[in-house]
């Protein structure tokens, strides 16, 4: 069993105790739609390569990322430096990550209105509903967790409740699939989810083949201005960074040195 579906497994289980406690039910019913979502898209469509700066505790690969880091105040770098959205990582068993952390950066003095996606492994339709009730503006979808059927009603159901959707896919096999499902923000992941390998070539490869009306996001494996050069040169309009930015020793002064591009 490879890390993606250890991490799928130990969801699956989890989901039956969390709609125990919280109905789907009571997430649509709590959940207010007079509160308007950023809007994901409008922050990243930009004449510069725009940033996604992602908090993230752990990874499985290279285990703890936030030795000496607090979440708040790695928060306020990112709003600091005006990053154009903040990725956070939500899932608990693999990431230490907690969904209440979306309401903690909106509860900051310092919050200024900048998008939060919520990225986790979603292949429910209640996680899209918890995600509206916890605040996100904007939800990860990854290709390869869904089939093309419950892709496109997953998108629907986003967008129902005011939620953006970054769709994330690893291959050019994928990509249809992306396209069909009628997202409009499209991520190309170039950490392979079945062994955690990464290579910055991977959305080198895809990123012409995806048309001009969508977002087109690198993530993953960004660590200089070259890479961050090379992938706007290549098409691209946003990249997702975290653990560059994290382990960083001043994590402000790396978003301010990556974004710096002429």
């Amino acid at each position: 069993m490879n890390i993606l579906e250890k991490i799928v497994n130990k969801i699956k289980i989890d989901l039956v105790e969390r709609k125990k406690i919280l109905s789907i039910e009571t997430l649509k019913k709590k959940s207010s739609l007079d509160i308007k979502s950023l809007s994901l898209y409008d922050s990243l469509n930009n004449d510069y390569l725009s940033l996604i700066a992602e908090i993230k505790d752990t990874s499985p690969s290279k285990g703890k990322l936030m030795k000496d880091k607090d979440f708040l105040c790695l928060a306020k770098n990112y709003l600091d430096a005006n990053v154009n959205a903040i990725s956070v990582v939500t899932e608990k068993f693999f990431f230490n990550g907690s969904l209440n952390n979306i309401n903690n950066i909106k509860k900051l003095n310092e919050y200024n209105s900048t998008p939060i996606l919520r990225k986790d492994f979603i292949i429910d339709e209640y996680q899209i509903h918890e995600s509206k009730y916890f605040n996100a503006d904007a939800i990860l979808l990854i290709a390869s967790l869904l089939d093309e059927k419950t892709l496109k009603e997953f998108v629907n159901i986003s967008y129902d409740l005011d939620l953006d959707v970054l769709l994330e896919i690893h291959g050019e096999d994928e990509l249809s699939k992306a396209l069909n499902s009628g997202v409009k923000i499209i991520g190309v992941n170039n950490r392979n989810l079945n062994n955690f390998e990464v290579d910055l070539n991977t959305t080198s490869n895809i990123v012409n083949s995806i048309p001009n009306y969508i977002i087109k996001i690198s993530e993953s494996g960004i660590y200089t201005k070259k890479d961050m050069q090379k992938l706007r040169d290549e098409g691209c309009n946003a990249v997702l960074i975290g653990e560059s930015i994290i382990t960083s020793p001043n994590p402000y002064n790396k978003i301010i040195e990556l974004m710096n591009l002429k």
